[in-house]
């Protein structure tokens, strides 16, 4: 009796497990899209003080190296440093990030998943001054990332965000 209902659970499951696309089934058209469009999400929720949300593009044991901030490593140290960073309510500004238009590439790791190069611009809007919200170009930096590819899934296992430099250099 039990052998029945394991069958018919496992006749469920197999068929979405079957259908779970493999790395080297995406075209290096397919993974350019879905990288950008991953980078595109992650970076529209980075600063929003959504921990849960941010959370779900990174791997349990992400390292995050930063050349102003260092190490950070695991998820929860991770989001807890974001939240340190960004999520202030006394603040007078909010930062977001904008990707350097042509400057991402993305190479295969074979068994793995995508590295992801590129360049960003950082942007701070001053939203509690008097004559309304300003944004300004507040500097740029370069980036690796190491894109794991994992059941069906991307997320972020390292990460490298290097050559931090105020916008006018």
């Amino acid at each position: 009796m039990i052998s029945k209902y394991i069958l018919l659970i496992a006749s469920f499951l197999l068929p979405n497990f079957a259908k779970a696309q493999t790395l080297d089934s995406f075209s290096d058209q397919e993974l350019f899209k879905k990288i950008s469009s991953l980078d595109s999400s992650l970076f529209a929720t980075i600063y929003t003080c959504n921990p849960e949300k941010n959370a779900i593009f990174f791997s349990e044991d992400i390292e995050f190296y930063h050349d102003k901030g260092g190490l950070t490593k695991t998820r929860k140290a991770l989001m807890d440093q974001l939240n340190k960073n960004f999520c202030d309510p006394n603040s007078e500004w909010q930062t977001h990030r904008k990707l350097v238009k042509g400057s991402m590439q993305i190479y295969r790791i074979k068994d793995y998943g995508v590295v992801q190069v590129g360049d960003h611009l950082f942007y701070e809007t001053w939203i509690k001054d008097p004559n309304g919200k300003k944004e300004k170009l507040a500097g740029k930096a370069k980036f690796i990332n190491l894109w794991q590819y994992k059941g069906g899934e991307f997320k972020l296992a390292r990460v490298l965000s290097y050559d931090h430099q105020p916008a006018g250099n």
